[in-house]
């Protein structure tokens, strides 16, 4: 590590402590040149993942922006606080275990809708609508028809 007072590339760690969630590590320092101390901080990189988005432009991956869409097709609904953020960190999780890096906007919907699905009927149909740019009466017909496929389907 680089001395900051004079420049030098030698010097000791004399103290090492970890941080309460283990997630950093904080290291004192002592050039062997100067003998001026300082402290260094490491901690792991976190992989990031980039969103490509329909208009060809890409972005950080932001679970924020999941919350946000989910908050406002749940509106009035029985769906918490709680099953909005853990739908997000699912899909991070997903998307991380996977290897995908770079991940199409696209594949954020569908995961988002998938999991809708399974809680509320009708927050998923109205993510839906917004998402897939729904134009007319028939689209939301359509959707209605799958949805009550799938339960005739399980019931």
């Amino acid at each position: 590590m680089k001395c900051p007072n004079c420049g030098s590339l030698e010097d000791k760690v004399v103290d090492t402590r970890q941080s309460k969630d283990g997630t950093v590590i904080r290291r004192r320092r002592e050039c062997l040149d100067c003998g001026f101390r300082f402290t260094t901080y490491e901690r792991y990189e976190e992989e990031k993942i980039i969103v490509k988005k329909k208009n060809g432009t890409t972005e950080a991956f932001n679970k924020d922006k999941i919350i946000r869409g989910i908050r406002l097709a749940s509106k009035n609904r029985p769906v918490s606080e709680k099953q909005m953020i853990e739908i997000a960190d699912e899909i991070e999780k997903y998307l991380l275990e996977e290897g995908k890096l770079v991940v199409e906007s696209t594949e954020i919907g569908d995961l988002v809708q998938e999991k809708l699905k399974k809680i509320d009927p009708v927050a998923y149909l109205r993510f839906k609508s917004v998402y897939n740019e729904f134009q007319d009466i028939s689209d939301f017909e359509k959707a209605l028809k799958e949805i009550e496929e799938k339960e005739k389907e399980e019931g």
